[in-house]
């Protein structure tokens, strides 16, 4: 029921109250009316006074009005009505139902997250039946938190069907374990079961699977015991990893002769780490092959070092052309022009600067220092123009905002000074649009003044950015170090480690 069809309800003589709710997503609305004074006369209800009005209470859903409680006026009688089973406590009843709906959203969200067996099933229709036992208010937020929870139940079935497809997936992984039980390929056997193994704790529990756990782990440990018997027969391992080693010294022949050097290099570590891997072949036979071993990779090393020394002279290049990039960069920063074009131009010289590469150990990170200290002389010089153009609307606003708060005080006496009910709707019309107004310009007042604030999320941006230009310095600088090492020793990857710790450049 609105309240303007309401007996004895007069607009001029009412005070209506609306305040916005976010948690159903609408407004509550208090009407008092038929307020009167001590001759009969109507006059303004006033809250808490003796002038027998009476009280309209409801919500407003999109201009549509819902009432709760209705009490009449005390010359109507003083009845009160009441349109819900909840009576007086309708809208903390409705915040309740809407609160209880919210959680069991968040409830279904967690069910999600785990992986679903039957007993989550029942989890869920009981989840279900509590949603269906409570009220429809009928609110926007109800609304929204039904589409949710819908999705939910939705999503649900899915997922469970997934933990299905995932269990059969487990099967397949347990026939795979079943053919790998009579190899004798050991240590590939090995290294694939525990990749297996590896496959089925990425997976996670899932109702029903724990007779395939019990029977995986049953064909690992037989296989585990019979490689065990195998390498108590030392002397076949022997023969074995002699075998490998021989492989291995072939393998370096032909790797030392490839002509791309750095491709050979990681090549060549990698047979360092498969020697190592081989085993061991007895002492005597070991101090032969790896003589011979060793002397494969020292002349390839002396190769590496000529190639190295040419990569030297392209570490001189990079340097010029860093050099150059700083100068532009300061003639960009020296014009103080912050302009798009200009902008654009700076960004540019990051992407040039990435192209120079690594120069060395002795100029890399003081080129870097210079450039970027130039660059901030630009960036701060931007930030500090942006802020100024912004503090400069900032005032233009509060001033407009000024204006019409006067304007609105200006009306509010108007207001007071006349009796002509059309005028008094008229004025009230004028002020409620000023409002709105001024509200308008205060929400774009904070955002232009957070905006004055540190500009964090630019900061983060030009921090990521920052991050990428050094991930790609060192990984250029990690290349380089494999390409030409200084020194020759007998195991190289181990060179190549120390070099990188040391040659890294610094963060921005």
């Amino acid at each position: 029921m609105d309240w303007i069809k309401l007996e004895g309800f007069d607009e001029k003589y009412a005070k209506i109250k609306r305040k916005e709710h976010k948690k159903f997503g609408g407004k509550v609305v208090e009407v008092l009316y038929g307020a009167q004074d001590s001759e009969g006369n109507p006059v303004m209800p006033k809250e808490g006074g003796d002038d027998g009005h009476g009280r309209w209470f409801g919500i407003d859903i999109d201009g549509e009005h819902r009432m709760f409680s209705l009490k009449k006026p005390a010359s109507q009688g003083g009845e009160e009505i009441f349109t819900t089973d909840s009576k007086e406590h309708a809208l903390e009843d409705m915040e309740s139902t809407i609160q209880e709906k919210q959680t069991l959203c968040r409830e279904g969200t967690a069910l999600l997250q785990e992986m679903h067996t039957e007993k989550s099933q029942e989890a869920l229709n009981e989840l279900k039946e509590k949603w269906n036992a409570l009220k429809d208010w009928e609110t926007p937020k109800e609304a929204e938190l039904q589409k949710r929870f819908d999705e939910i139940v939705g999503q649900f079935d899915e997922v469970l069907a997934n933990a299905k497809e995932l269990l059969e997936e487990k099967k397949e992984i347990l026939e795979e374990a079943k053919g790998l039980a009579e190899s004798t390929a050991w240590e590939k056997t090995n290294n694939k079961f525990q990749d297996l193994r590896r496959a089925l704790r990425n997976i996670g529990r899932i109702g029903g699977d724990e007779e395939i756990e019990k029977e995986f782990k049953s064909l690992q440990n037989a296989f585990n015991q019979k490689r065990k018997e195998y390498y108590t027969q030392i002397d076949t391992i022997r023969a074995v990893a002699k075998e490998k080693k021989e492989a291995l010294i072939e393998k370096a022949k032909e790797i030392a002769n490839l002509e791309n050097v750095r491709s050979a290099s990681d090549k060549m570590n990698n047979l360092m780490n498969d020697w190592k891997a081989a085993g061991s072949a007895g002492h005597r036979v070991d101090e032969e092959l790896w003589e011979v071993f060793r002397d494969i990779r020292s002349k390839f090393n002396e190769k590496r070092q000529v190639a190295f020394e040419e990569h030297r002279k392209g570490m001189q290049e990079s340097v010029e052309i860093k050099k150059s990039l700083i100068e532009k960069a300061q003639a960009i920063a020296d014009s103080k022009d912050f302009s798009k074009e200009k902008t654009d131009e700076m960004k540019a010289l990051d992407v040039e600067w990435r192209k120079a590469g690594y120069s060395g150990k002795a100029e890399n990170d003081k080129l870097w220092d210079a450039y970027n200290a130039v660059k901030d002389i630009f960036w701060n010089g931007k930030r500090e123009d942006n802020q100024k153009r912004l503090a400069e609307t900032v005032e233009r606003k509060e001033n407009t905002l000024k204006k019409i708060r006067e304007e609105i005080e200006d009306l509010g006496i108007k207001e007071y000074e006349t009796d002509v009910y059309d005028e008094i709707r008229d004025i009230q019309q004028r002020i409620e649009q000023k409002k709105n107004t001024a509200t308008n310009i205060e929400e774009e007042l904070k955002k232009l003044k957070a905006r004055l604030a540190p500009k964090v999320e630019e900061f983060k941006e030009n921090l990521k950015a920052t991050v990428e230009d050094v991930k790609e310095e060192v990984q250029d600088l990690i290349q380089d170090v494999t390409e030409g090492a200084q020194e020759i020793v007998q195991v190289v990857i181990e060179e190549v480690e120390e070099l990188t710790s040391e040659d890294k450049p610094k963060d921005e």
